[in-house]
């Protein structure tokens, strides 16, 4: 039996959640809630991402529950699931209300921006019949798990650096510009910079230490909108960094890529590279190889894995709150490195 969900928010990132549920036989998508009245009437044509386009979706009403509040849909009893596709400072709140009605939740990164909130999804988690499982899209995004088997296998030895960058023009489609604001949002630093810290932190575990630099720059003033992290590890050798930041201009692309130094080789991954995205370049080779991979992106995996989860009874393991917790903590971290202008410890 297929699992029956429901998504709330209907913006890009919902939209691109909905289509999958749609096109993924293991659910059946039984009500979707937004506050727009064109998008609660099936007219999905709206909104927009800055990673590729979310289609354009037309559906009838008459057979999906269409709801304007979410407290409605949270308490169809034909919703099995809830996917939260909400603004950032929404989150906590309508996920916690999910759990306590014993509702499966995926709830969009970043779960939130603040610790306290982020420590009261996790002890509902732990009262809840169900589980919450964050959209940490990169841990299964292909490339990139790619590059976590290649570090646990050291296939290609052990990892002598590791450079990560994400970077845009700021994000001009949100809801009345909540996104910049950096007290909704987090800024940069939480709803673009947190990919690549938490990915660090799948790879290569907690570091000690980090080292931030950073600034508000053009977009939201008193967020972080730029950051540069050093994580710094046990390995003094060991070069870990991640840029991110949406202070580009506006013709600037999206872009979003990973450098990593092996004993025996250095891959290259490159999300704008059409048809080279992820390039292996080995010692005793002069040409670079092209590494093909699964064609699903993302966010196909992860609603597959949660979907797969819910299915089998298990608990997700790739994610779990309490990851998202400790990376939303890291993140913190980095924040007052930034400000502070100093190393941070981690606890």
């Amino acid at each position: 039996m297929a699992v029956r969900v429901g998504v709330i928010g209907l913006g890009f990132m919902g939209r691109t959640h909905l289509e999958i549920h749609l096109n993924n036989p293991r659910a059946e998508v039984t009500a979707y809630c937004d506050y727009d009245p064109n998008r609660t009437k099936g007219d999905m044509s709206t909104g927009g991402g800055n990673v590729g386009e979310a289609k354009k979706l037309n559906i009838d009403p008459t057979k999906v529950k269409a709801y304007f509040e979410p407290d409605e849909l949270i308490n169809d009893p034909n919703v099995d699931a809830v996917d939260i596709c909400l603004p950032t400072y929404l989150h906590a709140e309508i996920a916690i209300k999910a759990l306590k009605a014993g509702k499966y939740v995926l709830c969009e990164k970043p779960l939130t921006v603040s610790l306290k909130e982020a420590d009261q999804i996790v002890e509902a988690s732990k009262k809840s019949k169900a589980f919450i499982m964050p959209a940490h899209c990169m841990r299964f995004w292909p490339e990139w798990d790619w590059l976590k088997k290649a570090v646990d296998s050291k296939e290609f030895g052990k990892v002598h650096s590791a450079t990560f960058k994400r970077f845009a023009a700021a994000p001009g489609w949100s809801a009345k510009n909540w996104i910049l604001n950096p007290k909704l949002s987090g800024a940069a630093l939480f709803d673009l910079h947190i990919h690549d810290t938490d990915f660090v932190r799948f790879v290569f575990g907690n570091p000690k230490a980090v080292f931030s630099v950073g600034n508000g720059g053009k977009s939201t003033r008193d967020g972080i909108d730029h950051v540069v992290t050093s994580y710094l590890y046990k390995n003094p050798k060991l070069v870990v960094v991640a840029e991110g930041g949406w202070n580009a201009d506006t013709s600037y692309p999206f872009t979003m890529r990973y450098t990593v130094v092996f004993d025996k080789a250095t891959v290259d991954f490159d999300a704008s590279r059409e048809g080279k995205v992820l390039m292996l370049h080995r010692a005793a080779e002069k040409v670079g190889e092209v590494v093909k991979v699964a064609t699903q992106n993302g966010w196909q995996l992860e609603i597959d894995y949660f979907l797969e989860c819910i299915e089998k009874k298990t608990k997700p393991t790739i994610i779990t709150v309490k990851e998202a917790r400790e990376s939303i903590a890291l993140v913190h971290a980095e924040e007052k490195s930034i400000r502070e202008r100093k190393i941070v410890k981690i606890r």
